[in-house]
């Protein structure tokens, strides 16, 4: 279960064409991510599309150019193994009269620092070379 929830409003503006998305930065920390949730609420009716993006590349849904058209609804998506960084953002267009929004949440664990977290313990490696003679070495002796 995630530590934290931190959550993000990306208003997609009233006007805005397919042609020329609005960029919404999710601005925040490095985490350990746990899952997403995407939220729409009612009223885009079609009207308003958006994807999840990462450092600019599409990341929700995977395939480019495809953007999520939802009308009152919320997914979930488990991560496991995902990256940690910041660099989110929503993009997404508004060919409506409304201007409308997303809401992203983000379930993470905040990264353990060394030095910093007294549960972690550094241990530093202890590298043992053994050398024996080669087998050519060994038929000269």
């Amino acid at each position: 279960m995630a530590a934290e929830v931190h959550q993000f409003s990306a208003t997609i503006p009233a006007g805005t064409p397919k042609a020329t998305p609005v960029t919404v930065a999710l601005e925040q920390a490095n985490y350990e991510i746990e899952s997403i949730d995407l939220e729409v609420p009612p009223g885009p009716s079609g009207l308003m599309g958006f994807y999840l993006a990462l450092s600019a590349q599409q990341w929700l849904p995977w395939e480019p150019g495809v953007f999520i058209t939802w009308n009152d609804r919320t997914e979930n998506w488990p991560l496991e193994n995902q990256v940690v960084n910041g660099g989110w953002e929503i993009v997404g267009y508004n060919t409506g009269i409304y201007d409308h929004t997303v809401t992203v949440r983000f379930h993470v664990n905040p990264i353990p620092t060394p030095g910093v977290d007294d549960s972690i313990t550094v241990i530093d490696p202890t590298l043992t070379v053994i050398t024996s003679p080669t087998p050519l070495e060994a038929a000269i002796q």
